[in-house]
């Protein structure tokens, strides 16, 4: 496999890392990328965008992303706070009331945000139904919360998008795809979508989902009704390479895009020169406050949740720095901001694993990373 890209002489153990992933057997194609003000200091990719490896990864090919599009929904909808169209304090019901059924009346767009709502599954939705907006707005403003919302957290998987995403089409009478396009992307020359149009699809990798794990059958499982929940509904791994997957706007799990976009796209979020900032720091402190933190009741891990991002609290998955966050996906991408080291980092690939409390590809990639940057 030949490495394509460019990187700063000290990084060469990143390259290193990145190339080693590949000869192992653990890719098919993949991209690494760390940008500073909109520039890139690691730029990565390699390997193939098909199964059957015929088709070369370039620099410009984009996969589904999975729940690392969490990370630029938020954003979209801080810039809505940042317009004083939203706060996080005020109720669900000031901008949307048809929400305020069957005790969700209190809960707010930061709780919103951080799955604190209860409503993590989707209950008898097919896949034309995940394509509907309204549809689905319409169903969750209707749904009784599985658990006392603002008592805990369960990651709400899927439904976060149309939630987020209603919020966001509420108060600007745009779609968040739409948002993302018009405010952020196109004047930045991002490469990242939510809604990916037709003409673009060529560009995008064949995703390979993950082996299923065999399990004992004499194993006992317990899991929570929350867990139960977001296990109702179509199998989306079937649907992920579909035009109709990719023309849609799903907020929560269908951005499609290549690590250089998502780095690109944290680094004006966190960039050294102000004048480049997608986001006021005084709403970047507000979309990172901590909104919860406690034992996700889908997750089944310790979880800090801000405003829809993942905080690095445990300096685990996106590196040495408590400060960062942003998000991950299934399958293994990730995104994330470092606002002490002014850096956008992001790892996305398109052969998927099982992992849930991030994947070890990209862990290796950022901690290998963060060494070289020690070491200058």
């Amino acid at each position: 496999m030949i490495t394509k890209g460019s990187y700063e002489d000290k990084f060469q153990p990143v390259k290193d890392a990145f190339e080693e992933l590949h000869s192992s057997g653990r890719e098919t194609g993949s991209s690494f990328a760390v940008y500073q003000d909109g520039n890139a200091i690691i730029d990565l990719w390699g390997g193939y965008s098909d199964k059957e490896k015929n088709i070369i990864w370039e620099q410009d090919t984009l996969a589904n992303v999975w729940s690392t599009t969490k990370g630029v929904a938020a954003t979209c909808v801080a810039l809505m706070v940042e317009k004083k169209l939203l706060d996080y304090d005020e109720k669900v019901t000031h901008y949307w009331p048809e929400f305020g059924l069957n005790g969700k009346e209190d809960i707010t767009v930061g709780m919103l945000l951080s799955h604190q709502a209860g409503i993590c599954g989707t209950e008898d939705a097919e896949i034309e139904d995940y394509y509907n907006q309204k549809n689905m707005a319409d169903r969750l403003s209707k749904m009784t919360p599985i658990w006392e919302p603002g008592s805990a957290s369960g990651y709400h998987s899927m439904t976060y998008g149309w939630l987020a995403g209603e919020l966001v089409l509420r108060v600007s009478g745009k779609s968040l795809g739409t948002i993302l396009r018009e405010e952020i992307t196109s004047k930045r020359d991002i490469d990242f979508h939510i809604g990916l149009d037709k003409s673009e699809h060529h560009r995008c990798a064949e995703m390979i989902p993950m082996p299923r794990k065999k399990r004992d059958p004499n194993e006992k499982i317990e899991i929570t009704d929350a867990q139960k929940a977001t296990a109702l509904g179509p199998n989306t791994l079937k649907h992920q390479n579909t035009a109709q997957w990719k023309e849609a706007e799903m907020p929560a799990a269908n951005g499609q895009g290549s690590a250089q976009g998502l780095a690109k796209f944290y680094s004006l979020v966190v960039p050294k020169d102000k004048n480049l900032q997608i986001l006021n720091d005084e709403t970047i402190s507000k979309m990172t406050k901590t909104q919860i933190e406690n034992r996700d009741l889908v997750l089944s891990v310790v979880t800090r949740w801000a405003a829809g991002f993942i905080m690095n609290k445990h300096k685990v998955i996106y590196g040495p720095v408590s400060e960062s966050f942003g998000h991950s996906g299934w399958g293994g991408s990730c995104a994330f901001a470092d606002p002490v080291n002014n850096v956008g980092v992001s790892y996305v690939m398109n052969q998927m694993e099982d992992n849930v409390a991030g994947d070890m590809r990209s862990v290796q990639l950022i901690n290998k990373f963060y060494e070289c940057l020690k070491e200058d």
